[in-house]
């Protein structure tokens, strides 16, 4: 199929064309001798023009070729040490019955419709691999992280025609305490299957305490909370009587019960920190009756109690999207303590974080202590006048404030009816939402601004929003960092500006959370990257590391034995200092220290920033809790970094005899619209009996007709052949 590209009208060549054609011919019989040699050179002529014609209309060939596109079927492989274990010599154990149902007839099935993918994960997600690789294996993974690996696997196949895909594992997850992952929503079914008979593992009394979270850096006089799990099995129904120690000195005990066929509860306990330092927590869960296994009945963590800093207050009204996922946001982030107030039944604000003496009045006394205050979706009377003249005077002191907003706060009843008017960084906007997708781009101020640096290929493509407040105005001393596009034409809906000595962003859509849910969000993290960096900006700048201080960080909390960790340290400054050498000690559990060496290498901190730094790897070789501290010479001044723990588990929770968690595999199954399968038999028949819709997809290859070398040749020798002719019969 021939087609032509050019933009003139056709008519408009064909009238060159013929205007051409008709001014050499008349030119030749009003004023060229008859002879011969002119019927050749007019001929010529007229051929190149013939031939510019051609490539005036830019001449091209396309070829469409459709193709039939197989779905694909995913199989994800447990390749963790727990799929070797078995009830008894007399049971198959669980990486044999996956083997088997691999070997199935169901898989020529499959293969015949679909592209099969398989992949092999533990603690990591391996490459694609053929099936025939897969069932050559062995399982030798430390630990399990089926939640991770699912939304990793998932993830790879946004937007991809996937039939199913069937998940052949224990159901055990070595990070995740609670099973309520397993409901999470997937992009397409899941098929699970059991791999061991229920109720047959003989129950032996056993009590251990599994993880222990609560925030490692907490600020004084403030309160925390400590989450504690512990699991286990054959208690007789007991009590267990579960103990906190500090430094050594019984703190709390709570009582939980956990049932005698096994099962996880979670012990809460309330922290108080009157006192700047360093201070180890153990929390103990006493043996029950006839209890052999007692290396896994406590765990260590150390927090450390610093001066006030770096504060963050959350204030929203009910709870929604925005709120849900910014709150998660926030407490992810290690530059700040975040408080949060939401508005609950009634009007009764519900908070999250250490509250301590706070409430969500916003007094001056109680502004003192935050660095950022974030405003959610409230109008004028929520915020109340004096709170409003608060704020006011808070910025301009220093503080930073984000006007996250929404239908109240951005309505004509919501900021600009209090004092608030006079900082926001509009001088006007539309008060009612537009709703739609909206594509996002950065502006070129917001591709310079700390909120978006740092990867410029992750904010090429931003995930579009559902919503904006149009029509916003941006003040003389704003700045527009991200704009949409709308039906209307281009509208910036995140703005900052420098009101004082602080800083003001409002954010003009209540959309911000679809960047979470973005299929591309699980690698790129638009959403938790772009608050991070922004509290980033938004600290005062005398809280920025330092030039004399060194940070060191380590990339997990809780390790097993015989597994490697990394400790990672920085200088302050965006420039490494030269001929710097750092290094660190490990404090063991059992009191001695260990010297390391730490390498030049390349760091990433918490919000995503990459810094010249230096790496330690340490390898676990005794249980219990270990503290590290990094120290280096800078200019001859020795720098001493703030003191990091992590726990090393006296066990591998993949070599702890349990049986498969069968509910996990029925919740993966049944929310995701797939199959549970009690036995081979039902799972060939059923995987067998599938039917798999193919796409059909266009392919059009497309070639250039007047760009060929044949063409360039045949005018040049057009114009040589003139000229030989011309030359020949003496013509000038």
């Amino acid at each position: 199929m021939i087609i032509f590209e050019h933009t003139v009208p056709t008519l408009m060549i064909w009238m060159g064309l013929l205007a051409a054609v008709a001014l050499g011919a008349y030119s030749a019989w009003r004023f060229a001798p008859r002879m011969r040699a002119i019927l050749i050179i007019g001929g010529l002529h007229l051929l190149f023009l013939l031939i510019l014609a051609w490539c005036l209309l830019l001449p091209g060939s396309r070829k469409v070729e459709t193709h039939t596109l197989k779905p694909r079927f995913v199989v994800a492989l447990d390749t963790s040490v727990s799929m070797l274990l078995s009830p008894s010599e007399n049971i198959s154990n669980r990486w044999s019955i996956a083997r088997d149902i691999l070997e199935l007839p169901w898989t020529r099935s499959v293969a015949a419709e679909c592209e099969i993918d398989v992949y092999a994960f533990n603690s990591e997600v391996a490459s694609k691999i053929p099936l025939a690789e897969a069932i050559e294996l062995t399982p030798d993974g430390k630990s399990t992280l089926l939640r991770d690996a699912l939304q990793k696997i998932t993830g790879r196949y946004a937007g991809m025609n996937v039939a199913g895909g069937l998940v052949l594992s224990d159901g055990l997850d070595t990070r995740e305490a609670f099973d309520e992952w397993a409901a999470e929503a997937r992009p397409f079914r899941l098929y699970t299957a059991r791999l061991e008979p229920d109720s047959i593992w003989e129950i032996e009394p056993d009590i251990r305490v599994d993880a222990v979270h609560t925030p490692r850096r907490v600020t004084v006089d403030w309160q925390s909370e400590l989450k504690a799990v512990i699991s286990g099995q054959g208690t007789k129904g007991r009590a267990v009587n579960v103990q906190l120690y500090k430094d050594g000195t019984l703190q709390q005990e709570t009582p939980t019960q956990i049932p005698d066929d096994g099962g996880s509860r979670q012990v809460n306990f309330a922290l108080t920190h009157d006192e700047i330092g360093v201070f180890t927590y153990r929390v103990v869960a006493p043996p029950v009756p006839g209890e052999s296994n007692t290396n896994d009945n406590e765990y260590a963590v150390s927090v450390q109690v610093i001066d006030a800093k770096n504060r963050l207050i959350y204030v929203e009204g009910p709870p929604r999207w925005e709120s849900k996922y910014l709150k998660r946001a926030l407490q992810a982030n290690e530059q700040v303590t975040p408080l949060i107030f939401v508005q609950g039944p009634g009007g009764k604000p519900l908070s999250f974080g250490p509250v301590g003496s706070m409430t969500a009045d916003l007094t001056d006394q109680q502004l003192a202590f935050f660095k950022i205050v974030i405003l959610g979706n409230l109008d004028a009377e929520e915020i109340g006048e004096q709170r409003a003249r608060n704020l006011v005077q808070f910025v301009e002191t220093g503080g930073s404030l984000v006007l996250l907003g929404g239908t109240k706060g951005w309505s004509k009843q919501g900021f600009p009816a209090t004092s608030l008017k006079k900082i926001l960084p509009v001088k006007s906007y539309g008060g009612k939402t537009e709703e739609g997708e909206f594509p996002v781009s950065l502006t070129d101020e917001g591709r310079t601004h700390q909120a978006f640096a740092g990867d410029p290929e992750l904010w090429d493509i931003i995930p579009p929003v559902l919503s904006v407040f149009p029509r916003a105005v941006p003040s003389r001393a704003a700045r527009a960092l991200v704009s949409v596009q709308t039906t209307t034409g281009e509208q910036p809906i995140i703005l900052t500006q420098r009101y004082g000595q602080g800083k003001v962003v409002a954010v003009f859509t209540d959309s911000l959370w679809k960047w979470k849910l973005h299929p591309d969000a699980i690698d790129t993290r638009p959403y938790q990257r772009f608050w991070d960096q922004l509290i980033s900006w938004m600290l005062p700048e005398e809280d920025e590391l330092a030039k004399d201080k060194l940070e060191i960080f380590a990339d997990k909390e809780t390790v097993v034995l015989g597994e490697e960790i990394k400790v990672s340290a920085r200088l302050g400054g965006d420039e490494q200092e030269g001929n710097v050498t750092v290094r660190c000690k490990v404090e063991l559990p059992d009191g001695s220290k260990a010297p390391f060496s730490m390498r030049p290498e390349v760091v990433t901190t918490a919000s995503g920033k990459v810094y010249p730094g230096f790496v330690m790897n340490y390898e676990a070789i005794l249980p219990g809790l270990h503290t590290v501290m990094a120290t280096a010479t800078v200019g001859g001044n020795p720098l001493n970094s703030d003191p990091i723990s992590f726990f090393v588990k006296p066990f591998s929770p993949e070599s702890v005899p349990r049986a498969v968690n069968n509910e996990v595999l029925k919740t993966l199954a049944r929310t995701s619209g797939g199959r549970f399968f009690e036995d081979q038999e039902s799972l060939n028949d059923a995987l067998s009996s599938l039917r798999f819709a193919q796409i059909e997809d266009e392919v059009s290859t497309y070639r250039s007709l007047w760009q060929l070398p044949w063409v360039i040749a045949c005018l040049i020798a057009i114009a040589t052949i003139t000229w030989i002719v011309r030359k020949i019969n003496n013509m000038p």
